[in-house]
């Protein structure tokens, strides 16, 4: 955060921060110290840098020293121990300058025992020091309270420092003022009232207000906020990979747990078992915000995780998701059907939402009602009735269904089939004259009539009602400005099942990082698609029971391009690179097709069968390169798509019966003998 914002304003370069990283990781010291230490920036850049990071304002103590009615406030071995000041106080409010801003149980802590509301300003731990020296007396002052009470209201007083009423002084309240100094199993069984965190706790709200907006800036669909023994990391994933990018103290978990739940409508006296909820706020445009809030006791505390809902971001159209043209084609040939089921298949946050709602979007009009039921509503479609399931009033999947059909619907999209009831009246539904579209959690497309079948469907009815099945994946999008060309290493190419003659034709590219792609080398996700369009053949087998692997080769005879396939295409186009599609489908296997002559397995890379000679290849006729169904030129020798034609054979005439036939004439010789 600190190096970001300094690198920003030019203080320092790219390679320094780096550098400085590298160095924070090993020594694990304060960035900002390391800065210093390596000559990289003075203590007052950094001051400046972390003052505008986070919202506060710096002050100069030389030249705006403090008031001496505020500096008698905080006794000075708190101050000195603390590394702060009061610099100012105005009816309730005390200004406090503090070297670290991150303190926040430390203003919790001065509010509680000097009755004022802090109010935090930065400034360097030498001024802040100097200032301390300069201004206090020279005995140690007790505390004194606003409005000239000796104490406050619940009798607070200062640790170590204050007198009792017997002229005895109190015994410290802590050691150092701080949550972080207790042990474990105190955190895991502290009440609520001791966290003391209220929406008018400016600090944590703005901690808190900082890593969601952080979050949106960086475009990131989910937040991690982890507590480790020492410190507490904030984590974003992005393009469907984590990444860190906050390192706070533990004293600031409390805080934000606690802030979190509030804003969440959780019980925050509530630490062991796990809580959900729900946040909705305002982005800087002012457009809503919907964050899923989901908590979890870990052993050094409760772990948060956020997913961010913005409904900023449109629906993309079809034809930005990254389907074939031939894909296209098969998408709106399913979507041109008045009844049956189409399911999107791929594990969790593979894109089978967007998918969907770009579905939708393709067919809403006028003409057609479109009824929606999901967990929750992710995007918000013009022209659409969107329903979400509310399980604490008994508003599910399977209840809400049976409403919709009641409503005159055409379409009808279920954000998951779960259950057998859900199933059961979704495929009614897809039977009766609805298109219905749902997803379910399989990892392939032929897997998913297993799946049903495991659920409580009979394969007769899942024949009768699939009309296709789309299974998909996420692979990080290479950022244009920065990929490089290279080439793979050998291991590489046999997991794409990619020889190396065919490599060499072929340009590939690898990740490397810029400003625009955060230094990661991606920017966004493409999907890669196996689509499996349920053909005669196919609904026979299904209804016939047929295995996973009758399925898929039944459906790989019917022209289904597997998800490798089609992640190779988009790897040989440029779009991502080998590693991140072995990371996403692990290795690109040769797929096996059937001859149609003698229905003999065959492999991809096969030109005819080995059985009975037929051509099966679908490669070019001239080059023998992989091509596409729908190119009618090869790309790389420039020839028609059309098989050559063949050289006339000469006949050979077949000997008249009776007639022996002549040997060879290599062979006269050896006859005449």
């Amino acid at each position: 955060m600190i190096g970001e914002c300094l690198r920003q304003a030019g203080i320092i370069t790219e390679s320094d921060l780096q550098a400085a990283l590298v160095e924070h990781k090993r020594s694990g010291e304060r960035l900002g110290s390391v800065l210093i230490r390596m000559n990289l920036a003075t203590e007052r850049q950094i001051a400046k840098a972390l003052a505008y990071q986070l919202g506060f304002s710096y002050v100069d103590l030389v030249e705006r020293p403090p008031e001496t009615a505020a500096v008698v406030v905080i006794p000075k071995d708190v101050a000195l121990k603390r590394n702060c000041i009061a610099v100012a106080v105005e009816k309730n409010i005390l200004t406090v300058a503090m070297s670290d801003p991150l303190l926040f149980t430390l203003v919790q802590d001065l509010e509680f025992q000097t009755g004022y509301r802090i109010k935090q300003v930065v400034a360097t731990r030498e001024e802040i020091i100097d200032a301390i020296h300069r201004w206090y007396p020279d005995k140690a002052l007790a505390r004194v309270t606003p409005h000239g009470a000796g104490l406050d209201g619940r009798g607070a007083r200062f640790a170590g420092t204050a007198e009792t009423a017997g002229g005895g002084t109190l015994a410290p309240l802590t050691d150092g003022l701080g949550f972080g100094a207790r042990p474990d199993e105190d955190v895991f069984e502290q009440t609520a009232a001791a966290v003391r965190v209220t929406p008018e706790t400016a600090p944590i709200i703005d901690m808190v207000d900082l890593v969601i907006k952080s979050a949106l800036k960086s475009r990131a669909s989910d937040i991690h906020i982890e507590p480790t023994e020492g410190d507490v990391v904030v984590r974003h994933r992005l393009d469907g990979l984590l990444k860190e990018v906050m390192d706070l103290p533990k004293w600031v978990h409390e805080g934000l747990v606690a802030r979190i739940k509030i804003m969440a409508g959780m019980d925050i006296a509530e630490k062991r078992l796990p809580q959900d909820g729900r946040i909705r706020a305002s982005g800087e445009d002012g457009q809503e915000i919907d964050l899923r809030v989901s908590t979890l006791r870990t052993i050094f505390g409760e772990k948060i995780v956020l997913r961010l809902l913005d409904h900023r971001r449109g629906v993309a159209p079809l034809e930005e998701l990254g389907f074939s043209a031939a894909a296209l084609d098969q998408i709106r040939f399913f979507l041109r059907h008045q009844h049956g089921m189409i399911l999107v298949v791929g594990p969790t946050g593979s894109g089978k939402t967007t998918t969907l709602c770009s579905a939708l979007t393709a067919i809403r009009s006028e003409r057609t009602n479109i009824v929606t039921i999901e967990d929750p509503v992710e995007y918000q479609i013009p022209g659409v009735n969107q329903t979400q399931i509310n399980s604490k009033i008994n508003l599910t999947f399977a209840s809400a269904l049976r409403s919709i059909l009641r409503q005159d619907p055409d379409v009808v999209l279920v954000g998951e089939i779960r259950d057998q009831e859900t199933a059961r009246i979704a495929m009614q539904a897809s039977q009766t004259g609805h298109l219905v579209l749902s997803t379910l959690h399989t990892d392939d497309a032929p897997s998913c009539v297993t799946r049903l079948t495991d659920i409580g469907i009979e394969p007769y009815v899942s024949a009768s009602a699939l009309i296709g099945v789309v299974a998909q994946r996420l692979v990080r999008r290479l950022c244009t400005h920065c990929r490089r060309p290279y080439t793979p290493e050998s291991d590489t190419l046999r997991a794409m099942s990619v020889t190396e003659a065919e490599a060499a034709t072929l340009t590939f590219h690898r990740a490397v990082g810029c400003d625009q792609c955060n230094q990661t080398g991606y920017r966004g996700r493409v999907g890669i698609y196996e689509i499996m369009s349920v053909s005669d053949e196919l609904r026979r087998q299904i209804a016939q029971k047929g295995t996973e692997a009758q399925l898929r080769d039944a459906a790989l005879a019917a022209g289904m391009i597997s998800l490798g396939e089609d992640g190779l295409s988009k790897v040989k186009a440029g779009v991502t690179t080998p590693q991140e599609l072995l990371r996403v489908v692990t290795e690109v296997r040769e797929t096996e097709a059937v001859c149609p002559d003698c229905g003999m397995n065959v492999g991809r890379d096969f030109v005819a069968c080995p059985s009975c000679g037929h051509r099966v290849s679908r490669g070019c006729p001239h080059c023998g390169r992989p091509m596409q169904s729908e190119w009618k030129f090869c790309p790389y020798c420039a020839k028609s798509a059309l098989p050559a034609p063949s050289k006339p054979r000469s006949r050979k005439l077949a000997p008249k019966r009776g007639v022996p036939e002549l040997p060879a004439a290599s062979n006269v010789a050896e006859f005449k003998k």
